[in-house]
């Protein structure tokens, strides 16, 4: 599998927001900022997953 420099740098995104999303969710933050921000870090997320996903099928 190749991998361009758009998906390395996707891939190197979905780290960091995922990270970024277990330490909002362990934090000390009010449930609404927790989960208003989670819900939106979440939403990053499946884009990027979906955008690597239709990277890796095309040739």
């Amino acid at each position: 599998m190749n991998s361009s420099p758009t998906n390395t740098s996707l891939a190197a995104l979905l780290a960091v927001l995922a990270c970024v999303e277990v330490v909002l969710f362990t934090s000390d933050a009010a449930d609404g900022v927790r989960y208003g921000v989670g819900a939106a870090l979440t939403m990053a997320i499946l884009v990027i997953v979906s955008r690597l996903a239709k990277g890796g099928s095309s040739d």
